[in-house]
């Protein structure tokens, strides 16, 4: 009995040099900015050696976008080519732009570097084109989306048709002038259309011939339910933090928020203002930086007191110390001067009435943990919490906070809801190590060595210049 079969798994043909080079296109059908003139015809990729029937990232129709899209897209594979037509036909009168994307390889597992992009017409005259560049991005996290299809949809209905490479950018380079909605969307099923649980974004543009634009469009997914506040938590005494199950508008402002605190047993403080939370963030960096052009101008001038003030020290020693001798007094035999050494102590009462100036540690507000942070300007990030700061501290028990008119990252009005805060105040402090208090014995154990010896019955004079002889 005889058996014949192929095996269906490719596999690099064996011996030879290791092949480390990616395939490359050495031809194409039409040739670049050619025309395209039989009906029904399609474009084929040739390329210097065989290629793999798979592709990364998906099949064969993934991997070639079309523009305009004016049909179902097909991708046939020859041993060195691929080859792409639409359903339909590619119609006439119109510029196409076919994209190759980089997730072709070779039977070594070489991939394509680079996007090729082919320009071709179906016949007729073409008018001057322009370009349109641009990035998708998250709007939850200010970041380029890779990946994203782009369409740009004009009055004539055709779907002219990009994608975003890794960090989010596109680009339409060959775009006929007109009005357009310009769109971007996760393709997760990658059926080139938009679904209705899919990112997205969208913005109008109009284009005019020879033009080159840019514009970004933010994707965020659809929602259609208001954020619920859903907790509530003491930052510190005098400012409070309110959860939601949903991510807020930052753009929506705060003041339109109403807010209320209620209490069963007593009088409940009242939100001075409120803040979202990269608002909130801002708000204790500004007090904090103040603070640190506060301390830096004090030290500045503390500075300057005790530089004075060791000027001032040094000019008495100057007036107290004894002449120079003369030179009558040394041919008379005087021998020198006995006079008292003088010691100038620049950290004396002088010095202590400095440091005694110095400010204490001025109080920061509480800083919000996990608050999110920019990713570039003009793009600000959403948050789940809203901080409020009250006119009087807590005092313990239990709080209802009530939350009305929240707007949700989506725009949906009617959001908030009725919260709870138990409030326990800190534990105090401990009280100081009294075994680390200052000494006021010196290290010698002599209490009367602090200052020149006094006579019999006598008291310990006074040092009122700063100074001892």
């Amino acid at each position: 009995m005889g058996v014949t079969g192929a095996c269906a798994n490719q596999a690099a043909p064996p011996g030879g040099p290791e092949d480390r080079r990616p395939p490359v296109i050495i031809a194409t059908e039409p040739d670049t900015f050619g025309e395209m003139t039989e009906s029904g015809g399609r474009v084929r990729f040739q390329f210097n050696e065989r290629i793999s029937e798979t592709v990364a990232d998906g099949d064969l129709s993934s991997a070639v976008t079309v523009s305009p899209l004016t049909g179902a897209v097909r991708v046939s594979h020859g041993r060195t080519s691929l080859s792409v037509s639409l359903e339909g036909g590619f119609q006439p009168g119109l510029l196409y732009r076919v994209t190759l994307l980089p997730v072709v390889s070779d039977l070594f597992g070489n991939r394509m570097r680079d996007a090729f992009e082919l320009v071709f017409s179906t016949g007729g005259q073409v008018a001057l084109t322009s370009t349109l560049a641009g990035e998708a991005w998250d709007r939850l996290t200010g970041r380029g989306l890779g990946g994203a299809t782009v369409q740009a949809v004009g009055s004539d209905s055709l779907f002219h048709v990009a994608r975003a490479d890794d960090s989010g950018v596109f680009a339409f380079r060959y775009l006929p002038a007109g009005d357009f909605v310009v769109t971007a969307f996760q393709d997760q099923d990658r059926d080139r259309r938009l679904g209705p649980r899919e990112a997205s974004g969208s913005v109008p543009i109009s284009v005019a011939a020879g033009d080159t634009l840019v514009v970004e469009i933010p994707l965020l997914a659809p929602d259609t339910t208001p954020a619920v506040a859903i907790g509530a938590r003491s930052l510190d005494s005098v400012t409070v933090v309110i959860d939601f199950d949903d991510y807020l508008d930052p753009a929506s402002s705060s003041d339109q928020i109403g807010i209320r605190i209620t209490r069963e047993d007593g009088e409940a403080p009242l939100v001075t203002r409120l803040y979202h939370e990269i608002e909130y963030a801002r708000y204790v960096d500004q007090i904090a930086d103040s603070f640190a052009r506060l301390d830096s101008l004090d030290a500045a001038d503390r500075a300057a007191q005790e530089q004075a003030a060791a000027d001032s020290a040094a000019a008495l020693a100057d007036t107290l110390a004894p002449p120079p001798p003369t030179a009558d007094s040394v041919d008379a035999g005087a021998g020198p001067a006995d006079t008292a050494q003088v010691a100038v102590d620049p950290g004396g009462a002088t010095g202590a009435a400095v440091d005694a100036g110095a400010p204490a540690a001025r109080p920061v507000p509480a800083r919000l943990q996990g608050a999110p942070t920019q990713a570039r300007p003009g793009r600000t990030p959403p948050g789940r919490r809203l901080v409020g700061v009250l006119d009087r501290p807590l005092v313990e028990g239990t709080f209802e906070i009530r939350v009305t008119s929240v707007v949700n990252i989506s725009g949906l009005l009617g959001g908030g809801g009725d919260v709870t805060l138990e409030y326990t105040p800190p534990p105090p402090p401990p009280p100081p190590d009294s075994a680390q208090a200052a000494d006021s014995v010196p290290p010698n154990g002599d209490a009367t060595d602090a200052g020149p010896a006094a006579g019999p019955g006598q008291p310990a004079p006074a040092d009122t210049l700063g100074f001892r002889p």
